[in-house]
């Protein structure tokens, strides 16, 4: 395992780090502007696969189409502040569509692509969304899943059937990136609450401010880096470290993502591309190393997360994937906040890594004091940080509902191992993490709650080495029996109304699930009893 070269410059980004434990973003600061309109515009954005050669799309062309994104839909009446919903796989368009709303000025709504039906149905109603951005494959799935898109507009970006936004943006006349003054929201994403439908998280610009540590999980990013992620860009942690965080640092990004994981898919990506940095979740750790193939070239740095990391698939990637193999954790409301860094001199596998610079993590208990050394505590974020969310969206009040307090608490609980590295303990609540996704289990609940024999439904986490957890569901069914056919179809009910990261593995009949007198799910019960 090798270290990067200590040049100056380096040495001197490693030691303001260190001397700076927090950043202040400018009233003025814009996402956009940072990631996009303050690159080089000579220089690669993102790579993409041409007829005979990969081709590269410059981070002048990306400016010249945000601008006339934003011109098309300000003529389509959209205003800073309103909610466009996109809904695409990681692509040179769905890059477009992200920087033209944000250069309108509007908040924009990813929406991943696995999700279908009630999921999408629920983030537009919810959100008050203006416009819908997707392409044909993403209608038909709208189609398939029989989300309602409550009278949305629906745009596409690769057909002319219905309105195409980028063909409208090309006859647009381009506008000047919005200026946000203070804290305007930017960035509204869904995440997986313990009961009910998911809740909406708003950031501002200075979200990818606050993503700046990310450069020490990627071992400082150089000049000629090439950088692929696997994630969705619907989620936190793919549109941020997958898009907008790389190219803070110009480095081009890979914009692909597979419909199914295929390792051999993966390493050829690799290769053609030269990708130098990724961040890859640990269960595709573990698909590489169990494919038994290596790439032909090391990469430079990969960062894991979204999940624990075990040692083998950690011990495997240093020897066969790259010199530099650190972990990251974080979630939607407060993303990137401890992990590992080899030029930061802080890599252990056996704990979830240490703070990096810029943030200012406490453990605390349910009174909100901080824990003495050796004991349990939930990992909390002191406020202000950039990188923490504006606050949860109320659809009544059409705004986010900030945070109380000095502190964001995360849900995650931990103790100091040593130094100040912390050792993960899983969730003090009732959030599934597997293979990288955040879960909730209301919305698997009310899926299944759908078919007619299912009275009731709960679902939990079982823990599973290979992905985290994996979802058991348990039903309490309506005059007839639990068999293969029902089991089936309730699996697949899940998966086409959430999304096929949600189906559930195990399936059990109940006669009558755990409440308390005021009829709470006993949901810990269950997990007993799974």
């Amino acid at each position: 395992m090798g270290t990067p070269r200590l040049t100056p410059a380096v040495v001197s980004r490693l030691r303001d780090a260190r001397e700076h434990t927090s950043w202040v973003p400018d009233p003025g600061y814009s996402m956009v502007k940072d990631a996009l309109f303050d690159q080089d515009p000579d220089r690669a954005a993102i790579l993409r696969a041409g007829v005979h050669q990969i081709e590269e799309v410059t981070f002048g062309e990306i400016q010249q189409t945000a601008r006339r994104v934003a011109g098309a839909l300000r003529q389509r009446g959209i205003r800073p502040g309103d909610r466009v919903a996109m809904y695409l796989d990681p692509s040179q368009s769905a890059a477009e569509v992200v920087c033209g709303v944000l250069t309108a000025g509007a908040v924009i709504l990813p929406i991943p692509k696995l999700l279908g039906g009630v999921s999408i149905t629920h983030r537009l109603k919810d959100a008050g969304a203006s416009l819908l951005v997707t392409d044909s494959a993403g209608m038909s799935r709208l189609n398939e899943t029989q989300a309602m898109t409550a009278g949305i507009p629906v745009l596409t970006v690769d057909s002319s059937s219905v309105a195409d936004l980028l063909a409208e943006a090309r006859l647009a006349e381009p506008v000047e990136p919005y200026q946000p003054s203070g804290d305007e929201p930017a960035l509204l994403m869904y995440t997986s609450g313990t009961s009910g439908n998911p809740k909406g998280i708003v950031h501002a610009n200075r979200v990818l401010l606050g993503h700046a540590a990310v450069d020490f999980a990627f071992e400082l990013f150089e000049d000629d880096d090439v950088y692929y992620g696997t994630a969705d860009w619907g989620w936190v942690g793919g549109l941020m470290l997958g898009l907008l965080v790389p190219w803070s640092f110009g480095v081009p990004v890979v914009a692909f993502r597979q419909q199914r994981f295929d390792p051999t898919v993966t390493l050829a990506v690799f290769e053609r591309y030269g990708v130098t940095t990724a961040f890859l979740p640990p269960s595709v750790l573990r698909l590489l190393a169990a494919h038994g193939q290596q790439p032909r070239r090391r990469l430079r740095a990969v960062v894991t997360g979204g999940e624990p990391a075990g040692a083998a698939e950690m011990t495997w990637a240093r020897r066969h994937l790259a010199a530099a193999v650190n972990k990251a954790f974080g979630q939607t409301e407060a993303n990137a906040l401890i992990g590992d860094s080899v030029v930061l001199g802080s890599v252990d596998d056996a704990t979830m890594g240490a703070p990096y610079p810029g943030h200012e993590i406490r453990l605390i208990d349910e009174s909100g004091h901080e824990v003495a050394a050796g004991e349990i505590g939930e990992i909390a974020l002191c406020l202000p940080d950039p990188v923490a969310m504006l606050g949860i969206w109320d659809s009544g009040l059409g705004r986010a509902v900030p945070p109380e307090g000095d502190s964001h608490r995360t849900g995650d609980l931990a103790r100091r191992a040593f130094g100040r590295r912390l050792e993960y303990l899983g969730r003090s609540d009732d959030v599934i993490k597997s293979r990288g996704y955040r879960i909730g289990p209301g919305e698997i609940e009310q899926a299944l709650k759908l078919h007619p024999s299912v009275d009731d439904a709960a679902v939990v986490g079982v823990p599973d080495d290979q992905i985290g957890q994996h979802i058991k569901a348990f039903v309490q069914l309506h005059e007839t029996e639990l068999d293969a056919s029902l089991e089936a179809a309730l699996r697949e009910l899940v998966a086409s109304t959430v999304g096929p990261h949600a189906r559930p593995r195990d399936i059990e009949s109940i006669d009558e699930m755990p409440r308390t007198e005021t009829g709470k799910l006993l949901r810990r019960e269950l997990s007993a009893k799974a």
